[in-house]
């Protein structure tokens, strides 16, 4: 018999946590609290095999804090960690579990507090455990999505995955959808953005019922509130983005069908890294560089804007590069590095692909496509997180995702194959 169980927990940090993104050293800790942060459990099991699906109002998840959520759940459900994603809404008005080279620092009593709320959602989750159907649905909404980068136009698809009891009350929805949650810029006060919204907006047609919602490919892909101003939406735009979605989703789930039998499967896949190390000499050729640089900068304060790139910036680039020299000195630089793909398969016709990454919508379309599930979630910031995967003419352009997110996130730049790798790791996973 198949059965579910869902929970939400309100993860939101006390008012002063400093809040991600946007730039170095902003300092931009928050004031005010818009809207509460939560976190979502949905735990599925088909009478053979249980996976759990947890969603959160963060901006990303370090590796670490993904083995410690697992680890608790598995003490105390039994579920396997291998069973268990975690996946981020990608909030910019939220904190981080990781440490971003000075684009705002973990709060570590905090990410403490926050692990111990995803788990314990995870068992209430498994402890509502009840007779279950489930059902998909697809719709299209092109209001909110808006490709920044120029290319490809975003993608609008809306996947909805609907649990309900056997006699037809709401037990969760899971909202997938592709769509950085940046609509409030670099405003100080804490948000779910419209992912919130959306979950506002649901709320009242699946009364009693868990809202989650998964972000997909959307590396390249900012809300069109930010086409004509960058950065500068209001919460009114939020909520408005939030309706429009939560309609969306609605058709989608009215249009649904049921998925039967309801079989679960759980894959397993590694994305093998390449690294574009540079050598000391090259390293110590930008700090002396960048140290010039920042004697002219003189008191006056760095400025970085998203849309355009790095703006007067030799403090962070010089702290970069000097971390770059310890670990190269250290030997701790490495060319290459392995991290987790993971898929869940709902029967013969949804498939959950978590990536921990920033991926654009070319590559995104491409999984789907190559899918033998017509159904495929591709759900990025899930279960840790390494950064941006852009495409081979983003190396060549020098552009935000392929060198400096590379410097955010800590390590050294990507290889520019990198996102011909995460297809060639992804497609096994999703295929037969």
């Amino acid at each position: 018999m198949f059965k579910a169980g869902a929970a939400e927990v309100c993860i939101t940090p006390p008012i002063g946590v400093e809040l991600a993104g946007y730039g170095p050293r902003l300092q931009r800790y928050s004031t005010d609290i818009h809207d509460h942060l939560m976190g979502q459990a949905l735990v599925l099991d088909d009478g053979e095999t249980r996976v759990a699906i947890v969603t959160c109002d963060l901006i990303s998840l370090s590796a670490a804090f993904v083995r410690e959520v697992r680890q608790l759940v598995h003490k105390r459900t039994g579920i396997p960690p291998a069973h268990v994603m975690l996946a981020c809404i990608h909030s910019h008005t939220a904190p981080t579990t990781q440490a971003f080279h000075d684009w705002g620092e973990p709060d570590r009593s905090y990410v403490r507090m926050v692990a111990r709320h995803l788990a314990g959602a995870v068992v209430a989750a498994n402890l509502k455990l009840q007779p279950a159907r489930l059902s998909v649905g697809r719709n299209n909404h092109e209001a909110l999505a808006w490709n920044r980068t120029g290319g490809m136009v975003a993608d609008p698809t809306v996947e909805v995955l609907h649990v309900e009891s056997t006699t037809g009350e709401p037990l969760a929805l899971l909202v997938h959808y592709a769509c950085h949650a940046v609509i409030l810029g670099p405003k100080p006060v804490i948000s779910a953005d419209y992912p919130g919204a959306l979950r506002r907006h649901l709320g009242p047609r699946a009364p009693g019922g868990v809202i989650l919602f998964a972000n997909g490919a959307c590396g390249d892909v900012d809300p069109a509130t930010n086409r004509e101003v960058w950065g500068q939406g209001t919460f009114e735009d939020v909520d408005a983005a939030g309706a429009g979605l939560a309609a969306a989703a609605w058709e989608a789930v009215e249009r649904g069908a049921p998925i039967s039998p309801a079989r679960i499967g759980v894959r397993q896949g590694t994305l093998e890294m390449a690294y574009a190390v540079p050598s000391l000499a090259e390293v110590r050729g930008q700090i002396a560089h960048y140290q010039a640089e920042a004697r002219a900068l003189g008191n006056r304060p760095e400025r970085f804007e998203e849309v355009t790139g790095e703006v007067q910036m030799p403090r962070f680039w010089l702290g970069y590069y000097r971390s770059l020299e310890k670990r190269l000195l250290a030997h701790d630089l490495p060319a290459e590095a392995q991290v987790e793909l993971q898929a869940f398969c709902l029967g013969d016709q949804v498939v959950l692909l978590a990536v921990p990454a920033e991926v654009y919508t070319a590559q995104g379309k491409l999984i789907r496509r190559e899918s033998a599930f017509e159904h495929t979630m591709l759900v990025c910031y899930a279960n840790g997180m390494v950064g941006y995967i852009p495409p081979a003419e983003e190396f060549a352009q020098g552009s935000y995702a392929a060198k400096l997110a590379a410097a955010v996130y800590g390590g050294a730049p990507f290889q520019p194959d990198i996102a011909t790798r995460l297809i060639d790791s992804a497609l096994p996973l999703v295929r037969g």
